[in-house]
């Protein structure tokens, strides 16, 4: 994961979506042993500039006090979440293809806990 993580993200079209901010997990895979399921990527948070802090207020802006909603939200214009079944990781050029284009990505609030 760490490998993700300021990667750049490119749409079907060569357009420079952004960089790789965030890593989503779900934990909803088969069984592992009997206490736990295994851990899958979700998606990814795509920010248009590096060294965007989401400080976890994106995951759920309705809780947290107003104020610094409202920031963290100001701060984070652009950012945008993508599903892990709409991008192919390219480890070797350290690059991720995204087959929707810019204007079709959510925003990083609307990007599922699981898809």
């Amino acid at each position: 994961m760490s490998e993700l993580i300021g990667a750049p993200v490119y749409g079907p079209d060569g357009e420079r979506i952004g960089v790789v901010e965030d890593v989503r997990l779900a934990q909803d895979g088969p069984p592992q042993g009997h206490l736990h399921t295994r851990i899958r990527v979700a998606g990814l948070i795509v920010a248009p500039r590096r060294h965007v802090r989401l400080w976890g207020y994106e995951r759920r802006p309705d809780i947290g006090p107003w104020l610094i909603r409202a920031i963290v939200r100001r701060l984070s214009h652009g950012a945008h979440g993508v599903r892990w079944a709409d991008v192919r990781w390219d480890p070797v050029a350290g690059v991720v293809h995204c087959r929707l284009p810019k204007r079709a990505l959510s925003a990083a609030y609307d990007l599922p806990a699981t898809p």
